[in-house]
Protein backbone atom coordinates (compact mmCIF):
# COMPACT_ATOMS: atom_id res chain seq x y z
CA UNK A 1 0.00 0.00 0.00
CA UNK A 2 1.19 3.18 -0.69
CA UNK A 3 1.24 6.12 1.16
CA UNK A 4 2.42 10.32 1.31
CA UNK A 5 3.81 12.84 3.32
CA UNK A 6 2.74 15.91 3.53
CA UNK A 7 4.72 18.79 5.17
CA UNK A 8 3.85 22.14 4.91
CA UNK A 9 6.34 24.93 4.58
CA UNK A 10 6.74 27.22 7.52
CA UNK A 11 9.51 29.54 6.79
CA UNK A 12 13.06 29.54 6.24
CA UNK A 13 13.84 29.20 10.13
CA UNK A 14 11.72 26.98 11.38
CA UNK A 15 12.43 23.39 11.38
CA UNK A 16 9.80 20.83 10.88
CA UNK A 17 9.42 17.66 13.13
CA UNK A 18 11.09 14.66 11.97
CA UNK A 19 8.53 12.78 9.70
CA UNK A 20 8.90 8.89 8.67
CA UNK A 21 8.25 7.84 5.11
CA UNK A 22 8.73 4.71 2.65
CA UNK A 23 12.16 3.00 2.32
CA UNK A 24 14.12 3.02 -0.63
CA UNK A 25 14.85 0.79 -4.17
CA UNK A 26 17.54 0.20 -6.13
CA UNK A 27 20.02 -0.89 -3.50
CA UNK A 28 21.25 -4.23 -2.69
CA UNK A 29 20.39 -4.14 1.09
CA UNK A 30 17.31 -2.06 1.51
CA UNK A 31 16.44 -0.65 4.73
CA UNK A 32 13.11 -0.66 6.53
CA UNK A 33 10.43 1.28 5.15
CA UNK A 34 11.00 3.97 8.57
CA UNK A 35 14.42 4.06 7.83
CA UNK A 36 14.32 7.33 6.11
CA UNK A 37 13.47 10.23 8.11
CA UNK A 38 12.84 14.34 6.96
CA UNK A 39 14.23 16.00 10.08
CA UNK A 40 13.23 19.60 8.48
CA UNK A 41 12.15 21.76 5.48
CA UNK A 42 13.07 25.16 5.03
CA UNK A 43 11.53 27.64 2.03
CA UNK A 44 12.60 30.93 1.54
CA UNK A 45 11.83 33.31 -1.57
CA UNK A 46 8.98 35.47 -3.18
CA UNK A 47 7.27 32.21 -4.97
CA UNK A 48 6.95 30.46 -1.56
CA UNK A 49 6.19 32.53 1.18
CA UNK A 50 5.83 31.04 4.51
CA UNK A 51 2.37 28.72 4.34
CA UNK A 52 2.39 28.49 0.83
CA UNK A 53 4.28 25.32 -0.04
CA UNK A 54 3.99 21.26 0.66
CA UNK A 55 6.28 18.66 0.49
CA UNK A 56 5.19 15.21 -0.80
CA UNK A 57 7.12 12.13 -0.46
CA UNK A 58 5.95 8.52 -2.03
CA UNK A 59 6.26 5.20 0.00
CA UNK A 60 9.78 4.56 -2.24
CA UNK A 61 11.49 7.57 -0.93
CA UNK A 62 12.43 8.33 -4.43
CA UNK A 63 9.66 10.78 -5.61
CA UNK A 64 9.26 14.17 -3.93
CA UNK A 65 6.52 16.70 -4.97
CA UNK A 66 7.11 20.25 -4.04
CA UNK A 67 3.52 22.11 -4.47
CA UNK A 68 3.02 25.87 -4.37
CA UNK A 69 -0.63 27.44 -4.31
CA UNK A 70 1.42 31.41 -4.72
CA UNK A 71 3.85 30.74 -7.67
CA UNK A 72 3.07 33.38 -10.23
CA UNK A 73 4.63 35.97 -12.33
CA UNK A 74 2.63 39.17 -14.27
CA UNK A 75 4.25 42.24 -16.35
CA UNK A 76 2.27 44.94 -18.03
CA UNK A 77 -0.55 47.46 -16.77
CA UNK A 78 -1.25 47.54 -12.96
CA UNK A 79 1.97 45.22 -12.36
CA UNK A 80 4.78 45.91 -10.42
CA UNK A 81 8.38 45.45 -11.81
CA UNK A 82 9.21 43.18 -8.80
CA UNK A 83 6.06 40.72 -10.13
CA UNK A 84 7.96 39.93 -13.35
CA UNK A 85 10.11 37.28 -11.04
CA UNK A 86 9.38 35.00 -8.87
CA UNK A 87 11.92 32.29 -6.88
CA UNK A 88 11.80 29.90 -4.16
CA UNK A 89 14.46 28.01 -2.60
CA UNK A 90 13.71 24.48 -1.06
CA UNK A 91 15.67 23.07 1.31
CA UNK A 92 14.70 19.38 2.50
CA UNK A 93 17.24 17.71 5.24
CA UNK A 94 17.48 13.99 4.83
CA UNK A 95 18.43 11.19 7.40
CA UNK A 96 18.69 7.59 6.02
CA UNK A 97 21.41 4.58 6.67
CA UNK A 98 25.00 4.42 6.69
CA UNK A 99 26.49 2.97 3.45
CA UNK A 100 23.87 5.06 1.16
CA UNK A 101 23.78 7.97 -1.41
CA UNK A 102 21.59 9.52 -3.67
CA UNK A 103 20.98 11.81 -6.85
CA UNK A 104 19.10 13.40 -8.66
CA UNK A 105 17.49 11.33 -12.21
CA UNK A 106 14.87 13.47 -13.31
CA UNK A 107 13.07 16.55 -12.49
CA UNK A 108 9.06 17.89 -13.84
CA UNK A 109 7.99 21.73 -13.74
CA UNK A 110 4.57 22.29 -14.74
CA UNK A 111 2.56 25.29 -15.30
CA UNK A 112 0.56 27.92 -17.43
CA UNK A 113 1.77 31.30 -18.96
CA UNK A 114 0.34 33.41 -21.49
CA UNK A 115 2.35 36.00 -23.37
CA UNK A 116 1.91 38.78 -25.72
CA UNK A 117 4.56 39.55 -28.04
CA UNK A 118 7.82 40.71 -27.66
CA UNK A 119 7.82 38.47 -23.95
CA UNK A 120 9.69 35.76 -23.09
CA UNK A 121 8.91 33.60 -20.07
CA UNK A 122 12.00 31.05 -18.32
CA UNK A 123 10.93 28.74 -15.66
CA UNK A 124 14.50 27.41 -14.27
CA UNK A 125 15.28 24.69 -11.53
CA UNK A 126 18.73 23.97 -10.02
CA UNK A 127 19.30 21.09 -7.68
CA UNK A 128 22.41 21.01 -4.95
CA UNK A 129 23.52 18.88 -1.88
CA UNK A 130 24.58 21.29 0.99
CA UNK A 131 28.34 21.07 1.02
CA UNK A 132 29.22 20.56 -2.55
CA UNK A 133 27.64 23.57 -4.54
CA UNK A 134 29.92 22.79 -7.01
CA UNK A 135 28.15 19.57 -8.26
CA UNK A 136 24.58 21.59 -9.32
CA UNK A 137 22.12 19.86 -11.87
CA UNK A 138 20.60 23.03 -13.74
CA UNK A 139 16.93 22.46 -16.01
CA UNK A 140 15.90 25.60 -18.08
CA UNK A 141 13.02 25.86 -20.71
CA UNK A 142 12.58 29.13 -22.50
CA UNK A 143 8.75 29.85 -23.55
CA UNK A 144 8.68 32.97 -26.24
CA UNK A 145 5.47 34.93 -27.50
CA UNK A 146 2.79 35.03 -28.50
CA UNK A 147 2.46 31.95 -25.98
CA UNK A 148 -0.64 30.76 -24.44
CA UNK A 149 -0.95 27.45 -23.43
CA UNK A 150 0.13 24.96 -20.40
CA UNK A 151 3.84 23.92 -20.29
CA UNK A 152 6.05 21.36 -18.82
CA UNK A 153 9.46 21.21 -18.21
CA UNK A 154 10.30 17.11 -18.10
CA UNK A 155 14.35 16.61 -18.38
CA UNK A 156 16.37 13.43 -17.07
CA UNK A 157 19.62 13.69 -15.37
CA UNK A 158 22.82 12.71 -17.78
CA UNK A 159 25.89 12.22 -15.55
CA UNK A 160 24.01 11.95 -11.96
CA UNK A 161 25.76 13.84 -9.13
CA UNK A 162 25.50 11.89 -5.94
CA UNK A 163 25.71 13.13 -2.23
CA UNK A 164 28.94 12.10 -0.53
CA UNK A 165 29.50 8.62 0.63
CA UNK A 166 29.95 8.50 4.36
CA UNK A 167 27.27 10.52 5.84
CA UNK A 168 23.67 9.61 7.19
CA UNK A 169 22.50 13.12 6.31
CA UNK A 170 22.20 15.39 3.30
CA UNK A 171 20.52 19.21 2.62
CA UNK A 172 18.70 18.79 -0.56
CA UNK A 173 18.29 22.11 -1.90
CA UNK A 174 16.00 22.97 -5.27
CA UNK A 175 16.18 26.15 -6.08
CA UNK A 176 13.89 27.55 -8.89
CA UNK A 177 12.53 30.70 -10.67
CA UNK A 178 10.02 31.68 -12.66
CA UNK A 179 10.50 35.30 -14.83
CA UNK A 180 8.65 36.98 -17.97
CA UNK A 181 11.13 39.43 -20.08
CA UNK A 182 11.51 42.79 -20.24
CA UNK A 183 9.83 43.24 -16.70
CA UNK A 184 8.24 46.23 -17.87
CA UNK A 185 6.03 45.68 -20.70
CA UNK A 186 3.23 47.77 -22.73
CA UNK A 187 1.43 44.36 -22.45
CA UNK A 188 -0.17 41.89 -19.84
CA UNK A 189 1.81 38.34 -19.58
CA UNK A 190 1.27 36.02 -17.38
CA UNK A 191 3.13 32.56 -15.64
CA UNK A 192 2.60 30.39 -13.38
CA UNK A 193 3.32 27.30 -11.50
CA UNK A 194 0.56 25.23 -11.49
CA UNK A 195 1.66 21.78 -10.40
CA UNK A 196 3.75 20.02 -8.26
CA UNK A 197 7.22 20.15 -8.92
CA UNK A 198 8.37 16.68 -9.35
CA UNK A 199 11.64 14.84 -8.28
CA UNK A 200 13.00 11.93 -9.02
CA UNK A 201 15.63 10.14 -6.66
CA UNK A 202 17.63 7.23 -7.43
CA UNK A 203 19.56 5.79 -4.45
CA UNK A 204 22.71 3.50 -4.22
CA UNK A 205 25.07 1.88 -2.35
CA UNK A 206 28.15 3.12 -1.39
CA UNK A 207 30.50 0.35 -1.62
CA UNK A 208 29.14 -1.61 -4.52
CA UNK A 209 30.20 1.69 -6.65
CA UNK A 210 33.66 2.23 -4.96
Amino acid sequence: MRFSTIVPFIGAAAALPASQVGGIVDVPTAPQPSAIKILGVNAIGSGCPSGHAYVTVDATGTIFDVAFDEYFVAVGPGSPVSDGRKNCRVSINLQFPEGLSMSIIETRFIGYASLSQGQTGTVRAGYTFSGDNTQEVVFQKNLVAPYEDNYSMLAGVGAQSFSKCGATTAVLNVNSEIRINPITSPRKGIMTVSGPQRILIAWRNCESSS
